[in-house]
């Protein structure tokens, strides 16, 4: 695997976020596995395609029931998320188990499994920034909020989704996200980082570990060449409102009681109108 240095550019970001990769924006597409790093010798970006077999990764993620959606930054998905959720005041305010887990176990159970892989490899690779994540997520996250031995909490699989230019949010600063790339009879969908003036393949089976809050990234237009055709990507990552998570038997007593207090309020008369949204929520961790 070749290392090459790269600099960063120098880019009004503002003519990039949330507009639409091209393959205009880059002069380098790397197809073969490559590790990136700065002046500095620091890595920061690896691409390498794994050359294990696939197959039953494949037949979960087209499994899998999806949804369309729009993100916090405004980015519109068809996706699904696996691994835990954080306390969300207007859903469901107790940390729980996506909803995939026990709606489709087994393609659940296939994704996290998978996360062991993607965990030796970023170990392997990226060992400095590797043991500072795993630090981080021992001093923060209890064990029963993450994906099995891995430092990651959740997960998202996109299905088909070119996203526009953005910065990942809501991860653990200074570490990396991983992720693994599912295509077939698709061209474009390359993995576009603008400010380091190049692109990724993304080809089938290929991986990338990077920091997504710091590298602005897009996906170039995906161009379906038959009915068959797809491009999943799943990604691996650690959220950093998961450290607030307490014991799933103390995070259960948590809502219960809140739950309690707002119906003691409704029944006053004094309960807040914002309050009102919640008092349906029960706890399903």
């Amino acid at each position: 695997m070749k290392t090459i240095t790269l600099q960063k550019r120098d880019l009004d970001l503002t003519e990039y976020k949330k507009r639409t990769a091209l393959e205009s924006d880059y002069a380098t597409l790397y197809t073969d596995g490559v590790k990136i790093v700065d002046e500095a010798g620091q890595p920061i970006i690896l691409y390498k395609r794994l050359t294990q077999p696939l197959t039953e990764l494949i037949s979960a993620v087209q499994s899998v029931h999806y949804e369309r959606d729009t993100r916090t930054n405004g980015l519109k998905t068809t996706s699904a998320i696996f691994g835990y959720n954080p306390r969300n005041v207007i859903r469901k305010d107790y940390c729980s188990a996506t909803r995939m887990s026990y709606k489709q176990p087994d393609e659940h159970a296939v994704l996290c499994d998978f996360a062991q892989t993607l965990t030796a490899l970023y170990a392997k690779e990226f060992p400095e920034i590797y043991a500072k994540h795993e630090a981080l997520v021992q001093e923060k996250i209890l064990p029963e909020w993450k994906i099995g031995k891995t430092p990651f909490t959740s997960g998202i699989v996109n299905k088909n989704n070119a996203l526009k230019y953005h910065f990942d949010s809501g991860n653990f600063a200074g570490v990396l996200s991983n992720m693994i790339v599912l295509k077939h009879g698709v061209e474009g969908g390359h993995l576009s980082c603008p400010e380091y003036d190049c692109a990724f393949e993304v080809a089938n089976g290929s991986v990338v570990l990077f920091d997504g809050q710091k590298i602005l990234h897009g996906v170039t237009p995906i161009r379906r060449t038959n009915i068959k055709s797809y491009r999943y990507s799943v990604v691996y990552y650690t959220l950093q409102q998961m450290w607030q998570c307490k014991p799933i038997e103390e995070e259960t007593q948590r809502i219960r009681s809140t739950h309690t207090d707002r119906e003691r309020k409704r029944a006053k008369g004094d309960v807040m109108k914002d309050d009102l949204r919640f008092t349906r929520n029960q706890p399903t961790v």
